[in-house]
């Protein structure tokens, strides 16, 4: 009787195992399966965290950006290089024997192979016209100065630019007003044998060497058909993520304000072998120094001609004096009718001259106030017989409007997107000149990528991991 349920209990225990095993079992493969997925996640992670580790470290060190240059240094961007780069780091992180020297390999109890990796969206710095080039600046200004002093930054410069729109010099028109004058004067039966004025706006042509001494601008020139701006790109999937606006006023602004800490201009220092006057290039786009620095003075001279017109009208005390003038001319002249139409016209050449004494003094790193008061005004009258030689700098700072404030006017004014491409070009020209970046492409520069990696656990199950990455702080 003591032995009757012996073969019982057997049988049952035996039941039990096959359930207790089989559970087990279940409970190892499950865990093998997430242990290697969990594998495959992080070595997708590691890797990606890895190629954004290999920024080009002197775009970093001179522009504040972060991208990773898929030339690596070689000749020819190529999104080959860096899938390449992807799975040598996840082989690294998959493979435990990889890379050792060792007889006696390690365990791998995952058994992981990676079978594909696809990337499956990549975002160039070119992008969009340049956009993603564009919001990586303006977050690197406000990294650089804190987003309350960037803003404060671009407010004020905001500031100076609803100045200039309400001066009303846009409007101001003084080549037309003069053209009208001289073909009044023109009319008159006893024509005035010469214009007392004439000799003022003779030099307009050879304007560079009517406010500075040439032989001091640079002759510095770049080939400009290998620059961004000039050939044909490679084409990313455009802007992703972040919330960094690049099409508010605000944004522009920062983005001016860091084109202007970034780049060089006219009144700056200069060092190293690249163009001396980047701002000017990126307003005009020419391949010398020379040429843009020239268009920069003919709009500096067209403005402070129109400011300087538009104070010359309201000051009596010099209209009176000039009136004078013009009504003994005129009566010596025989033309007495012509008085009003001369004074007039001796007021716009005072206005050139003193426009002209304007630029030679913003040149000089000096400050001149966008509308002046009498106080103000620097040039005589009688320095209009020979108005280079009376157009000089001060030699004291003075108040009002800089040349790089005036910089900051003509690059809010600018085309945007051609702005953009601009100074893209400048960073390339730039970075060009830096050891290993000869060949240097915006265009092969990678901000965002999206990646997929196919895997194989212990040849049994698959495994597909997406990715995505960004330098944006906030993506």
């Amino acid at each position: 009787m003591k032995y009757r349920y012996q073969g019982t209990i057997t049988v049952f225990l035996s039941l039990i195992l096959t359930l207790i095993l089989s559970v087990i079992l279940g409970m190892t493969e499950s865990a093998a399966y997430a242990a290697a997925r969990m594998k495959c996640e992080l070595a997708t992670d590691m890797s990606l965290e890895s190629v954004f580790a290999e920024y080009n470290r002197e775009l970093l060190s001179r522009y504040d950006l972060y991208f990773i240059d898929t030339s690596y240094g070689g000749g020819t961007p190529s999104l080959n290089a860096l899938k390449e780069h992807m799975e040598d780091y996840i082989g690294y992180n998959i493979d435990p024997s990889k890379g050792t020297f060792s007889f006696i390999q390690p365990a791998d109890l995952t058994g992981l192979k990676l079978d594909t990796l696809d990337i499956v969206e990549a975002s160039y710095a070119s992008d969009a016209s340049g956009r993603v080039f564009k919001r990586q600046a303006i977050q690197a200004f406000e990294d650089m100065h804190g987003i309350s002093v960037a803003r404060s930054l671009a407010e004020k410069t905001r500031g100076l630019i609803s100045d200039y729109d309400t001066s009303g010099i846009e409007d101001e028109e003084p080549d037309r007003r003069r053209e009208e004058l001289e073909a009044e004067l023109n009319g008159i039966d006893y024509k005035i044998p010469e214009n007392p004025a004439g000799n003022v706006f003779d030099d307009r042509e050879g304007i560079l060497r009517f406010v500075m001494n040439t032989g001091e601008v640079s002759d510095k020139s770049l080939d400009v058909s290998g620059l961004i701006s000039h050939r044909s790109l490679n084409k990313g999937t455009g802007l992703h993520g972040g919330s960094v606006d690049t099409e508010s006023i605000i944004s522009e602004l920062m983005f001016d304000e860091y084109l202007m800490d970034k780049f060089s201009s006219y009144t700056d220092d200069h060092e190293g072998e690249g163009v001396e006057y980047e701002l000017e290039y990126i307003l005009y786009g020419h391949a010398t120094d020379k040429a843009n620095l020239r268009k920069v003075v003919e709009k500096l001279m067209m403005i402070r001609y129109a400011a300087d017109a538009i104070y010359i009208f309201t000051d009596n005390g010099r209209k009176e004096t000039v009136k004078a003038i013009s009504e003994v001319v005129c009566t010596l002249l025989l033309v007495p009718e012509a008085a009003e139409a001369v004074a007039d016209l001796i007021l716009l050449s005072w206005a050139y001259g003193e426009s002209v004494s304007d630029v030679v003094r913003l040149l000089a790193g000096e400050r001149v106030p966008l509308i002046k008061t009498n106080e103000d005004w620097r040039m005589p009258l009688w320095g209009l017989v020979a108005i280079k030689a009376n157009a000089r700098p001060t030699g004291q700072k003075g108040t009002g409007l800089s040349y790089e404030d005036y910089l900051r006017i003509f690059l809010f004014t600018d085309n945007k997107t051609q702005k953009c491409m601009r100074a893209m070009d400048m960073v390339e020209a730039g970075m060009r000149l830096t050891p290993g970046n000869q060949n240097f492409r915006l265009d092969g520069c990678v901000e965002y990528v999206n990646m997929s990696a196919a895997m194989t656990c212990r040849r049994k199950y698959r495994l597909t991991i997406d990715r995505d990455m960004s330098y944006l702080s906030d993506f």
